[in-house]
């Protein structure tokens, strides 16, 4: 009697352990475009591991040119699988939007001023990059002296550079040339597909255009082997 229990308790494990472990699917996916003869070539054909429900993102080109595709596979009861997928053609910024926020803004030009300029420095080294009043630029150490001031000391938290001269103390902060976020890549097409087919079955998504077409192809796997 206790035999069979433990028998029926083994077996009951066995099964709640299947039913813990998520379906996995190989997802193949092939990029296709026409060649400069407008035939079909493959320029892409990626594999993805994933499992059943969880989205998966695919990109061929880059983030700023390209295709980047997004596909979340579901198993049905039936054995059949559905497959939501977002194709995205993405282009480059526009030459107008890059050429003003790619670049960094070139600074003000300086007002003339007595005043030494404070344009970089090398922390490790203990060496400043410093403009005189003639605009000749060079590193320089502390205790040197520009345009008559010593340069004192420097304060790395606030990037600040003490100087003095004749019982004077002034302080010279960083130069900085603002740099303006890289604008974000243009979607050029965004499409939003569905399809329900067999594992196996090659299925075509996005456009049949220049900018080419996706085929997918999705498997089970068996991950208790």
């Amino acid at each position: 009697m206790l035999r069979s229990f433990l028998a029926v308790l083994l077996v009951s494990s066995a099964f709640a352990a299947d039913d813990a472990v998520p379906t996995h699917l190989k997802v193949k996916a092939t990029f296709t475009r026409p060649d400069k003869d407008g035939r079909p070539e493959v320029y892409a054909e990626p594999t993805v591991i994933t499992v059943d429900g969880k989205q998966t993102t695919i990109t061929v080109g880059s983030a700023e040119e390209g295709v980047v595709f997004t596909v979340t596979p579901r198993l049905n009861k039936d054995g059949t699988l559905t497959l939501e997928t977002i194709s995205e053609y993405r282009k480059p910024p526009t030459a107008e939007a890059s050429s003003v926020s790619a670049t960094p803004t070139a600074p003000s030009p300086r007002a003339k001023s007595k005043m030494p300029f404070f344009h970089g420095v090398l922390t490790k080294d203990k060496l400043f990059s410093i403009e005189d009043s003639t605009g000749k630029r060079q590193w320089v150490p502390l205790g040197r002296r520009i345009d008559g001031w010593t340069l004192k000391s420097y304060d790395e938290k606030r990037e600040a550079l003490t100087l003095s001269r004749l019982g004077q103390s002034v302080e010279l902060v960083l130069h900085k040339a603002v740099i303006v976020d890289v604008p974000t890549p243009r979607v050029v097409v965004t499409l939003t597909e569905t399809v329900t087919t067999k594992p196996g079955v090659s299925e075509t998504f996005g456009l049949n255009t220049a900018r080419g077409v996706i085929s997918l192809e999705a498997e089970i796997l068996d991950v208790t082997k």
